[in-house]
């Protein structure tokens, strides 16, 4: 659909400094490279369930390293994601959200740093709680041709 509507975003992929200043997106959107969220999904991490928020950022801190790693080779094409097999039962974006659970525990997410814990329902200045309702999301197609379309939410 974006396509019919920005066709000056197609051609922005094919664009010498487009491609030389942003790859990685350009390989995304034409179908060549995973996202680095599906890439962290097969990062394996081990952790046991009382690991405090300090050493789960310094495992993740490790984690993106190895994560960096399968991204270039993956990249290079070294390795196939054929190759990767499932994806593990812990991996570096269970991690990653296991981190955010902690920072809701004692909410720190803006300026405020209101330490409201959301998990037990608590609200913070901003009166969100553990959820929050979505306004609106939807594909936004009036940004620059090169990062269309590109995926609003709005709260």
């Amino acid at each position: 659909m974006w396509r019919l509507l920005r066709p000056d975003a197609v051609r922005a992929l094919d664009d010498p400094k487009v491609v030389s200043s942003m790859p990685r997106y350009v390989g995304i959107l034409k179908g060549k490279l995973l996202p680095r969220f599906v890439i962290s999904r097969y990062v394996p991490v081990e952790w046991v369930p009382e690991i405090s928020e300090e050493e789960m950022w310094a495992l993740h801190n490790a984690s993106l390293m190895e994560m960096e790693a399968l991204m270039r080779d993956l990249d290079s094409g070294r390795v196939h994601p054929d190759e990767m097999g499932d994806p593990p039962e812990k991996s570096l974006l269970h991690l990653k959200a296991r981190i955010g659970e902690s920072i809701m525990h004692s909410c720190r997410l803006c300026e405020r740093r209101c330490g409201a814990d959301r998990l037990k329902g608590e609200l913070g200045f901003c009166r969100v709680g553990s959820e929050f309702k979505v306004h609106s999301c939807f594909d936004h197609l009036g940004e620059e041709p090169e990062v269309v379309p590109s995926f609003t939410v709005c709260g």
